[in-house]
């Protein structure tokens, strides 16, 4: 960043959030967010079927790669009528965009500075997505209405637990975006209570990230004797699955505090969060059309906010309980609903007989664990699965969930699965923060999922 920007950037952090941080685009879409509570389910699902099918029609005509492919396929825009014609465009997964990215961005977009975004590449290469400030904007208008649950407001101050920085620094405040950054990397107990007093200087009072980072930073603040210094309203989780082992422990460390996670991607093909205390996932209509692929359960999304590079139909690698398609009473605004997300279909893990496993399976195994901080499965051969459990609990306080996590994996992975456990202080993240729950060493290489 130049220093002219950067400076420019440390002014208007004095002036009012509304004025600087966020344009017409965010209110347009907060407010068309905001009525959908005043809106049936028929009239949301009129005006998502709408924005559908401007989506679909300036992909096909303002696309390489949408053009060639529905033509192939025998698929034109003027079949979209109504819900039931959906199915009949195909769908496209993430080869699809590693091998066409840039032929998925839009004629009117193309050559113009866009900005770029990884996602990190968890099952395997990573992705190149684009983007502009204007979808930005609206993605921001649509967590922002979700966080409103717990009554966060645009422009109030958060503490970031999401991510590395730059030279090694354990935090930075950026009063630009009212954010206090952690680098997630290097978080230990020997700098826990330099956090802990960065945090009570800003006043900030939303706590949001990893779950894996916050629940290591709740464990270490209390080891330092820390843990009332920090008195969060509410505790914002996203960017990894929620596991209810750091659900648990969160809540008892901050127990004042409303816990909300949301699920999204960088593809920003599905958006949704929890609504009370079922945990239950609600989706936002007019984000995202979303679908659920029979088969094996994944979540199929088309975005409707992403006019640069649309993903129509886009089968991500998450797979969740059967889709519940009408709205919960109550919630008339929100869906449609899952009750639980279970993980990436890509994180693979085998039986002693070489059979797979997807991770789905994994979260189930771990349900009703509540004395961790982290747990990772790690398989070095087909017969042999290594457990790692991060608690600073009494190993008598610990081993009665190891044993019960050993009987549901048994189950899983039959009786001839040999299961070893350690108990540890610390389990290392990957260099961007973000925690893995699942590694497989068999073979000659080492894949981490």
């Amino acid at each position: 960043m130049g220093m002219t920007r950067e400076v420019a950037k440390r002014i208007l952090s004095y002036l009012p959030y509304r004025y600087v941080n966020v344009g017409r685009e965010f209110h347009l879409w907060l407010y068309k967010f905001e009525q959908t509570m005043q809106m049936s389910p028929g009239e949301i699902r009129a005006a998502q079927l709408e924005t559908l099918k401007r989506m679909v029609t300036l992909a096909y005509e303002e696309t390489v790669f949408y053009k060639q492919l529905y033509d192939k396929q025998g698929f034109h825009p003027s079949m979209l009528q109504d819900a039931g014609d959906i199915a009949r465009i195909p769908v496209i997964r993430k080869e699809d965009i590693r091998s066409h990215g840039e032929d998925m961005i839009v004629n009117r977009y193309r050559g113009r500075k866009l900005k770029k975004l990884g996602t990190s590449g968890t099952t395997g290469v990573s992705l190149t997505l684009y983007s502009n400030r204007t979808v930005e904007q609206r993605e921001w208008a649509a967590i922002c209405f979700q966080w409103a649950r717990v009554g966060y407001k645009p422009g109030e101050g958060r503490v970031e637990f999401r991510g590395a920085l730059p030279d090694h620094q354990v935090y930075r405040l950026d009063r630009y975006s009212r954010t206090l950054k952690i680098n997630t990397t290097a978080i230990h107990e020997r700098n826990v209570p330099e956090i802990v007093q960065a945090i009570r200087d800003t006043g900030y009072r939303y706590l949001y990230g990893f779950p894996s980072a916050i629940a290591l930073f709740a464990k270490l603040a209390v080891q330092a004797g820390k843990q009332h210094e920090v008195k969060p309203k509410a505790i914002l989780l996203a960017c990894e699955m929620v596991h209810d082992y750091q659900v648990h422990f969160i809540h008892n460390v901050f127990h004042e505090a409303q816990l909300f996670a949301h699920y999204g991607q960088t593809e920003k093909a599905a958006l949704a969060g929890w609504l009370d205390e079922t945990r239950a996932y609600y989706f936002l209509p007019l984000y995202s059309y979303v679908e659920q692929n029979p088969d094996n359960g994944a979540i199929i999304g088309t975005s409707l906010l992403n006019d640069v590079m649309p993903l129509i139909r886009y089968e991500l690698t998450d797979a969740a309980s059967p889709l519940i398609e009408e709205p919960r009473s109550g919630a008339d605004h929100l869906f449609p609903v899952i009750d639980t997300i279970d993980g990436r279909m890509g994180e693979i893990m085998y039986k002693p007989n070489g059979d797979m496993l997807p991770s789905p399976l994994m979260a189930i195994a771990l349900r009703g664990t509540t004395t961790f901080s982290a747990c990772k499965l790690i398989q070095h051969n087909y017969d042999h699965i290594e457990i790692l459990v991060e608690s600073s609990l009494p190993e008598e306080a610990v081993r009665p969930d190891i044993a019960m996590m050993i009987g549901k994996l048994q189950s899983l992975f039959t009786p001839d699965m040999h299961f070893t456990s350690s108990i540890v202080t610390y389990i290392p993240r990957s260099a961007t923060g973000k925690f893995k729950n699942v590694e497989v060493r068999i073979g000659e290489g080492q894949v981490t999922l």
